[in-house]
């Protein structure tokens, strides 16, 4: 099977990191994708010397057409990469015009994978399947439930256009309240907050209807933020059997093909608690690649031929530190003061996966970090 004779196809935002992994790990492998980039802000992926053609739209309906217009051919099925939940969620709604056509995360019915993208669905079947999952209350914005015990932090049931930022960690009904004024949604789910001691994430894909589950590294986060996850992480050979088995039983009940990531919480006695999971390419994705696992390769062989062949994992090297470099900078050096400037420069220098600065990619870093610095002179 020679991938090459495929058409493969990322649809993103047009500045993310996420859909530029995607689109590194298949140039480096000889296949130059087609990107579909929404949004209005610079036009970071498209740069890459990888694309081999571009559409950049505002919206995500406007891509659609794009890809159904020009891409649905019935001849052999393109691979089609998916880099966030609102992309995921609109291709599930139309997944019966394009089934036929693409090879693209799905759960074998129309509106499943929306299904599952909604927390207390994906809590409720995390808890089926053996997972500790933090106590939860459904609320519509502005309600306090009674029996609600503090600190509780608030999330986005399903994903929408700015849902990281309604993310709030609530000490007090005052502090709730106040979220509830800044909330860009009308429902939303309240949790236990448990306080770590870290928190992990594995990367992997499944394909056999949810049958076949491949986890390349896993990710533990080198410093710690109240309400976000750190951009330096370390990764490591993935050897988590409770996990595995705890991916192999939700996957199967799913019936999930695709691409996909899962957030998991230590508390300060080392239980394990299911944070989300995400049925979509994750923006680390791109550190195993570099690590010999290149997951949007092996994901379309396992899904065109039915197996990813044999000797695909890789031993991770000890210490192998992976580096998302321009929000690390926003977040340690310029939010929290975590760092100066140089120590900042010494871990980029360090790092052994980077996931904007390339050598053999140069242009997206010019234009990500030349549009960093015209957005700090038009703030001032």
């Amino acid at each position: 099977m020679d991938l090459k004779e495929y058409t493969f196809i990322v649809f993103g935002e047009v500045y993310h990191y996420n859909p530029l992994g995607v689109v590194r790990s298949l140039g480096e492998e000889g296949i130059c994708p087609i990107l579909i980039a929404y949004g209005e802000r610079e036009h970071v992926v498209s740069s890459s010397r990888y694309v081999k053609r571009s559409h950049h739209v505002k919206t995500i309906e406007e891509g659609y057409r794009i890809l159904k217009d020009m891409y649905c051919k019935s001849i052999k099925k393109s691979i089609l990469i998916v880099c966030d939940d609102i992309v995921n969620s609109y291709l599930d709604e139309h997944y019966d015009e394009i089934k036929d056509y693409f090879y693209f995360n799905n759960a074998g019915k129309q509106g499943r994978i929306s299904k599952y993208q909604n927390k207390l669905v994906s809590n409720e079947l995390a808890e089926k399947c053996g997972m500790r999952v933090p106590k939860t209350w459904f609320v519509k914005r502005g309600e306090i439930p009674k029996n609600l015990t503090y600190p509780i932090i608030t999330k986005p049931i399903t994903s929408y256009a700015g849902w990281k930022k309604d993310y709030y960690i609530c000490n007090s009904e005052i502090d709730l309240k106040n979220a509830y004024e800044a909330v860009g949604c009308g429902e939303m789910i309240l949790q236990t907050y448990i306080k770590k001691k870290n928190e992990f994430s594995v990367d992997g894909i499944v394909w056999n209807q949810g049958k076949e589950v491949f986890v390349s590294v896993k990710t533990l986060y080198t410093y710690l933020l109240p309400d976000y996850y750190s951009m330096e992480m370390v990764h490591s050979s993935f050897n988590d059997s409770e996990i595995q088995t705890f991916l192999e039983r939700m996957f199967e009940e799913i019936r999930f093909e695709g691409i996909f990531s899962i957030d998991i919480l230590i508390d300060e006695n080392n239980n394990k608690w299911f944070l989300e999971i995400n049925y979509r390419n994750s923006a680390w994705s791109y550190a195993s690649t570099k690590l010999g696992m290149n997951l949007p390769v092996l994901w379309a062989k396992g899904m065109i031929d039915g197996s990813i062949g044999e000797n695909v994992r890789k031993q991770v090297p000890d210490n192998y530190i992976a580096l998302a470099e321009i929000m690390d900078f926003d977040l340690r050096v310029r939010k929290y003061h975590f760092i100066n400037i140089f120590q900042w420069f010494t871990g980029v220098l360090k790092a052994d996966c980077l996931y904007v600065w390339n050598w053999g990619d140069l242009k997206p870093v010019a234009v990500a970090w030349f549009s960093k610095l015209i957005r700090k002179i038009r703030r001032k």
